[in-house]
């Protein structure tokens, strides 16, 4: 895998109260992934997940990742707070922000709402592709006071039927759930990170098109080696390997 460029879609930083992280800043981050192989990745705070307004972690990661080549920012958005479309604008026209991320579980709304609707509208005027988290963690292993489930594939599938022009990333979905989000649905993609079977890429491969597959690791939820390994022991053609490594990442969110 030394001669194949890795670009990683799902890779997060910050404090989470379950998980104890060792990588706490970009720079730790950065040399974390070079040494795993991987190139350029994009990044989110997790601690915009939970706290009252993404925009206070947003803005500190935003101006820390500016001193990282190749970690690239992306915006939490939560479209049920009153600030979002004042908030996404700025951030699109004063910070040139590349990709929105959302976490429709964890800030409590579905994918038909109305706020929702209307944010797809505004990411497709600034051209923006969106990134869902499915889950942030297996539901088998959540705290017990704070159960989250994944979000329905019916709502992914009928939002990207919806703005077929928008690119969707669906993060941390199961085979399952991936082969129901890419089938007939060519704007939306998934990413390895929880994908797990024999011989990951090749199974996966039978039912999901190799441009609807990115490569995502989870970090620091899940270890890095583990979604690198799968591509570097995948029985498929290195032309599908460059594919999913970059190659996709590329398209879709431009960087």
């Amino acid at each position: 895998m030394s001669s194949t460029t890795i670009i990683d879609v799902n890779v997060s930083l910050g404090s989470w109260p379950f998980r104890r992280f060792d990588l706490k800043t970009p720079g730790q981050l950065q040399r974390h992934l070079r040494r795993e192989g991987v190139a350029a990745a994009w990044v989110s705070a997790i601690d915009s997940v939970l706290y009252p307004d993404p925009e206070v972690h947003d803005e500190l990661l935003h101006a820390k990742l500016l001193r990282h080549e190749g970690l690239h920012f992306v915006k939490t958005v939560h479209p049920l707070l009153g600030n979002w479309r004042r908030s996404l604008t700025r951030w699109v026209e004063e910070k040139q922000t590349r990709a929105v991320k959302i976490f429709p579980g964890y800030h409590g709304y579905g994918l038909g709402d109305e706020r929702v609707l209307e944010m797809m509208e505004q990411l497709g005027r600034h051209r923006l592709p969106l990134l869902i988290q499915i889950r942030l963690a297996d539901e088998r292993g959540q705290h017990p006071l704070m159960k989250v489930a994944g979000v329905p594939c019916p709502e992914v599938v009928r939002l990207a039927k919806a703005f077929p022009a928008i690119p969707i990333v669906a993060l941390c979905a199961y085979l399952p759930e991936a082969r129901t989000l890419t089938k007939g649905s060519p704007n939306v993609h998934v990413d390895l990170s929880f994908i797990e079977t024999l011989d990951t890429l090749k199974t996966a491969l039978t039912d999901i098109p190799a441009r609807q597959i990115l490569f995502g690791s989870h970090t620091p939820f899940l270890y890095t080696r583990s979604a690198v390994l799968k591509l570097a022991m995948a029985n498929i053609p290195k032309r599908a390997v460059r594919t999913i490594a970059a190659g996709n990442a590329r398209r879709v969110l431009k960087g």
